[in-house]
């Protein structure tokens, strides 16, 4: 579907840069003209016209019938039409003109107009490659045909002229899409952020006032169960449930606190290590195996505990797209003073429109997912000065690839 159907701004910016197009269309090209057939020749006492059995104002007439279509394309929210529609119907009317004026007689072939220029020229204010194109190759292909049809060497400083401005106008457009590009990133990653600080804000004020009565919630089930001996079906789901709310809290707070740890120098290999202590057990019971090949465990200027949690959310995510078994491969390697650690399953993977999501708040691809797993693991590493890259393939698997500064 077109961005423009569904984004109302993009349509008013649209139709801002037609109106502007419609206008400085026609006072080029009755101005043009004007000037090149009548005023010019007046004073140069030439011949006073348009060439001899050419369309004459029969083509403008034409294109002012194409105001009306444009109006109505502008008030139906389709502006986008009408620079193609322009575009398509010069080129036409002028192959005509020149085939009625140079076509089977002795006469050289003079053609050529300023709109041609304005056309390519124009095209970045569209912020449209697509549009540049059309234009650019649309009159190349014209002048081609010129010199075929009529048989004249005439078109040759034409397609050196559209070759060299089509070359400038390139650029001009590559530097607009770029300036954009860089400001629609800015502007993205300062509402992320904003988004982040009031989730951060909101989440310390909720998981304060639901921690204390977990607490007790907690502690009076485990009561409860204890003199209640018999009922060993419910309880266990009841302590299994609150744990899962007490983790999305304790989530919760971490999104919420300022970076406060204090960071010493810890050993990759070390912390990697105790986290496959402790999540071997559950992926004995799920039938994957872990591979570990840390060629390199450098020095870490780190919180130990928070990047422990950093891959424990990484491997256990690994292994929840493994539902069948599988083999999670976790290596690392040192380079340029940056240590990178990957994690790498065999799952189901992530499609690219959903992967693009990933990490955002609340946002999950699992079924009983709360979407903020990934979200903490990227504001620990964020706070840890690294960078947090996810590779997928469907039906091939995933790889994470944590980077952190190494101490030198």
């Amino acid at each position: 579907m077109n961005p423009l159907k569904k984004n109302s701004v993009l349509v008013y910016e649209e139709v801002k840069a037609v109106k502007f197009f419609l206008w400085t269309f026609y006072i080029i090209l009755f101005a043009y003209d004007m000037a090149y057939y009548f005023l010019l020749p007046y004073y140069n006492g030439s011949r006073v016209g348009f060439p001899e059995g050419g369309m004459g104002f029969v083509m403008h007439f034409l294109l002012l019938l194409l105001l009306p279509v444009a109006i109505y394309f502008i008030r139906k929210g389709t502006p986008e039409k009408i620079k193609y529609m322009y575009i398509f119907s010069f080129m036409l009317l002028d192959i005509i003109n020149n085939a009625m004026i140079f076509w089977d007689n002795d006469k050289e072939f003079t053609g050529g107009h300023i709109l041609e220029i304005y056309f390519i020229l124009f095209s970045p204010i569209f912020v449209n490659k697509r549009f540049f194109l059309v234009t650019s190759i649309g009159f190349f292909v014209k002048y081609l045909l010129d010199g075929i049809l009529f048989n004249s060497n005439n078109v040759i400083f034409p397609i050196a002229l559209i070759i060299f401005i089509s070359s400038i106008t390139w650029v001009l457009l590559s530097r607009f899409q770029s300036y954009i590009t860089a400001i629609t990133s800015i502007h993205d990653d300062l509402r992320q952020k904003e988004k982040l600080a009031v989730i951060g804000q909101m989440a310390t004020a909720i998981a304060h006032e639901i921690k204390n009565p977990l607490s007790s919630l907690k502690g009076f089930t485990q009561l409860q169960q204890e003199k209640d001996k018999d009922d060993d079906h419910y309880y266990p789901i009841m302590l299994s449930e609150i744990d899962r709310i007490n983790s999305i809290v304790t989530n919760l707070l971490i999104l919420g606190k300022p970076n406060t740890a204090e960071k010493s120098t810890k050993n990759s290999r070390e912390i990697i290590e105790y986290v496959l202590v402790v999540i071997e057990p559950h992926a004995d019971r799920m039938n994957i195996n872990i591979e570990l090949d840390l060629a390199d465990s450098p020095g870490l200027i780190c919180d130990e505990n928070q990047l422990k949690q950093v891959f424990i959310n990484l491997i256990k995510n690994a292994m929840e797209s493994m539902p069948d078994g599988g083999t999670v491969k976790i290596t690392s390697q040192v380079k340029d003073g940056i240590a990178t650690v990957s994690i790498r399953d065999e799952g189901c993977g992530i499609e690219p429109d959903k992967l693009q999501k990933v990490g955002e708040p609340f946002y999950t691809t699992k079924e009983n997912g709360n979407g903020l797993g990934l979200m903490v693991t990227k504001k620990i590493i964020e706070e840890h000065n690294g960078q947090f890259e996810i590779k997928s393939e469907l039906n091939k698997g995933t790889t994470v690839e944590v980077k952190l500064p190494v101490y030198l």
